[in-house]
C-alpha cells in the first residue's frame, strides 16, 4: 500500500526497491500498472462487502460528517463547518441571504430609533416652547405689578442673559433688563475707584441674595423705561422695598431721578 502511494506521488525509486534495497526488478511503469490492476480488482471484489457495512454504527453517537456540500463535523457539544465542496454556491447564497436579512433588520431598528428620537425631540421642543411661553407670561404679569414672581439669579457673564445680576440696582429677569427705580448703587462696569468697586460688588451680592430669598413684586412707577431701555420698577416683598435694605446697609442711596452723586470719596 505504501509502495502504491509512493508511486502515485512520483517516488518511483523508493517504490521499486526490493528487499535488498538495490532497486533492481521490473520497470516502474509496468509495476505501477500491475499494482493498479490488482487494487482495482481487489476493490471491485470488496464493494459488495463495503456496501453492507453499517457505517453509522462505527461513528460515535451525535457525531456527524457532512460532505460534499462543504466539510462539516457535528457532535453533541458543538459544530464545525467549513463552507466549500460541491455545495459552495449554496453556502455563499445562504450566507448572503443571512447578511441581507441582518442588514434589513438593523436598518429597520435604526429607522424606529430615529423616529423615536424625533418624536422625543419634538416633545422636548414643545415642552421647552411651552415653558418659555409660561415664563414670558409670568414676567409680563410681574412687570405690570401683578402676582409675585420668583427666579434663581446668577451673576451676569458673557452668556445670554436670562436671570442674572448686572450690579446692585440692575438685573435681568426672563430676558428683560430691569432697573430698580428707588435706589442707586456703586458702579461696577467699570468702577471709578477701589472703594466703589468694593461697595459695588457687595451691593450686587446683597441684592442677588434678596431676590433669591423668595417671591417679590415689581411695582411700576410713572416712567416705564429709562433712556437705556431698561424697565423701571420698585422691587418689593411684603409691601417693603428691597432697595431700602441696601440703603440701610450703606450699599445704596435713595434715588428719585436726576443726577447721581459719585461714590468715590462719598461717606
Amino acid at each position: 500500500m505504501f509502495d502504491f502511494m509512493r508511486l502515485l506521488g512520483g517516488n518511483r525509486a523508493g517504490a521499486t526497491r526490493g528487499r535488498g534495497g538495490s532497486g533492481r526488478g521490473a520497470k516502474p511503469g509496468v509495476l505501477l500498472q500491475l499494482r493498479l490492476v490488482f487494487y482495482g480488482v481487489l476493490l471491485g471484489l470488496m464493494m459488495p462487502v463495503i456496501r453492507q457495512i453499517d457505517w453509522a454504527a462505527l461513528v460515535p453517537p451525535g457525531f456527524k460528517i457532512e460532505w460534499p456540500t462543504g466539510f462539516g463535523i457535528a457532535w453533541p457539544a458543538g459544530h464545525l463547518r467549513v463552507p466549500g465542496g460541491w455545495g459552495w454556491g449554496a453556502d455563499a447564497a445562504k450566507a448572503k441571504a443571512e447578511a441581507s436579512a441582518a442588514a434589513t433588520a438593523a436598518a429597520g431598528a435604526a429607522t424606529n430609533a430615529g423616529a423615536a428620537t424625533t418624536a422625543t425631540g419634538a416633545l422636548a421642543t414643545a415642552a421647552g416652547v411651552a415653558s418659555a411661553a409660561s415664563t414670558i407670561a409670568a414676567a409680563a404679569s410681574a412687570l405690570s405689578g401683578g402676582k409675585p414672581v420668583s427666579a434663581r439669579f446668577t451673576i451676569c457673564g458673557h452668556a445670554k442673559r436670562i436671570d442674572c445680576m448686572v450690579d446692585g440696582d440692575t438685573f435681568w429677569m426672563a430676558g428683560t433688563k430691569i432697573r430698580i427705580a428707588d435706589i442707586d448703587t456703586p458702579e461696577t462696569h467699570p468702577p471709578r475707584c477701589a472703594r466703589e468697586a468694593r461697595l459695588g460688588q457687595a451691593a450686587t451680592l446683597k441684592m442677588q441674595a434678596l431676590l433669591n430669598a423668595g417671591p417679590f413684586t415689581l411695582t411700576p412707577i410713572k416712567r416705564d423705561v429709562d433712556r437705556y431701555g431698561r424697565k423701571l420698577r420698585i422691587v418689593e416683598r411684603g409691601g417693603k422695598s428691597l432697595g431700602a435694605i441696601l440703603v440701610r446697609h450703606g450699599l445704596a442711596r435713595q434715588y428719585g431721578g436726576g443726577k447721581r452723586s459719585p461714590w468715590c470719596g462719598w461717606a
